[in-house]
């Protein structure tokens, strides 16, 4: 009844039908899926709890007449589906009365053969015989059917926009479905161990929760009295609450208006004594201008060189030429001395014409090769050229 060879399920947690014999330890207990197939619903996106699942049973009995009196509705709402859920299982109340007799202590829950298959987004797993297969349809779907019935369900599901990343089959081929996988350019996979998007295990999805022997009344009801027990401490921590945010809203107002005066005497600074005119935009940006401008301007009308301002000249043209700076030290009488190591004479002649032609003076006050590396170790002496020019 159950092929369940070469699945990877819950190592900690069996599998057996209702009707056999129970596995050491706990297990889940299989009923066939075809008793308890999953059926969507179109249910409005704003009902929650007891109304929807009322609206649920509107819409079932609108679907099965008469007949819908001796049913069973379950919402199918595993793991992050519990107010959003729009299937629901559906099984005889006699048939599930008695599979709640047939089970002990150690069976963990009762559950549709088709939820025991791995499950992973964008995948569906499919295993079985062509008279009889299980298959999920993604986290939140299943069923236990045909070969050809899964084709136009499948077919309808991918015509929905619900296509797969791809199939994993357990198990026999299956010519049919695996033909109208190849139509659909769909993958198909047979090895688990392909699968690396996601780990594939039994039940990792909440389907435990499912459990068929559950009474959804009196599990609604054990919510209710929980939700009342918490009631006063649930409001109490609310009003605390709303006292915190209201003196955090306090200090952000302070903030603000600290920040605003800041801002305001900032730019009053800025406009007294850096940009007299015109719009400011970025105090940092036109403060560094202007003070730059200034240094230049000081710069020429002396004659004098910053140290800082010749290597902020110097450094990118060292650095472009591939040289190794080794020192840097100021001279008042000569100048800024660079001492670095470059690949040839060649490329000290080549740097000393590049830092002439970004308006420096340099002279070459020592140019020897080392014995040991190979590479020249040169002695530069950078200033501004003379008269400005």
């Amino acid at each position: 009844m159950h092929d369940t060879k070469a699945l990877p399920t819950d190592p900690g947690l069996a599998t057996a039908p209702i009707t056999g014999p129970a596995p050491r330890g706990r297990y889940v207990a299989l009923v066939p899926g075809e008793a308890v197939p999953l059926v969507t619903l179109d249910l409005p996106k704003g009902l929650r709890g007891r109304a929807r699942e009322q609206v649920a049973q509107r819409q079932l009995a609108d679907m099965l007449g008469a007949d819908a009196a001796a049913l069973q509705l379950r919402p199918f709402a595993p793991e992050g589906m519990a107010e959003t859920w729009s299937k629901v299982m559906v099984a005889e109340r006699a048939q599930v009365a008695q599979w709640r007799g047939q089970t002990g202590g150690r069976c963990a829950a009762v559950l549709p053969d088709y939820l025991a298959l791995p499950v992973s987004e964008g995948i569906w797993t499919v295993v079985g015989t062509p008279d009889r297969l299980r298959v999920r349809f993604g986290p939140y779907d299943g069923a236990t059917t045909t070969e050809g019935a899964l084709c136009l369900q499948a077919a309808r599901l991918v015509a929905a926009g619900h296509a797969p990343d791809r199939v994993l089959r357990f198990g026999a081929p299956l010519p049919a479905f695996e033909g109208w996988l190849a139509q659909a350019g769909i993958p198909l996979e047979t090895d688990p161990a392909k699968i690396r998007s996601a780990p594939l295990r039994a039940f990792s999805r909440g389907e435990l929760t499912l459990d068929l022997r559950a009474d959804p009344q009196a599990a609604r009801t054990r919510l209710q009295r929980q939700v009342r027990a918490w009631q006063w401490p649930v409001l109490t921590g609310a009003v605390a609450a709303a006292l915190w945010a209201a003196t955090q809203l306090t200090v952000i107002r302070a903030v603000e208006e600290e920040t605003a005066t800041v801002t305001t005497r900032a730019l009053q600074a800025t406009r007294q004594n850096f940009v007299p005119s015109g719009p400011i935009l970025d105090m940092r940006v036109q403060i560094a201008r202007v003070l730059a401008d200034e240094r230049a301007a000081l710069r020429a009308s002396t004659d004098d060189a910053s140290p800082l301002d010749l290597f902020a000249d110097a450094a990118p043209v060292v650095s472009g030429a591939g040289a190794d700076l080794q020192s840097v030290a100021w001279e008042p009488s000569g100048g800024l001395r660079l001492v670095l190591h470059a690949g040839d004479f060649a490329a000290v002649d080549a740097l000393v014409d590049a830092l002439g032609a970004e308006g420096l003076r340099v002279t070459v006050r020592d140019a020897r090769l080392a014995e040991d590396s190979g590479r020249v170790t040169a002695d530069l002496e950078i200033g501004l050229p003379e008269n400005g020019g």
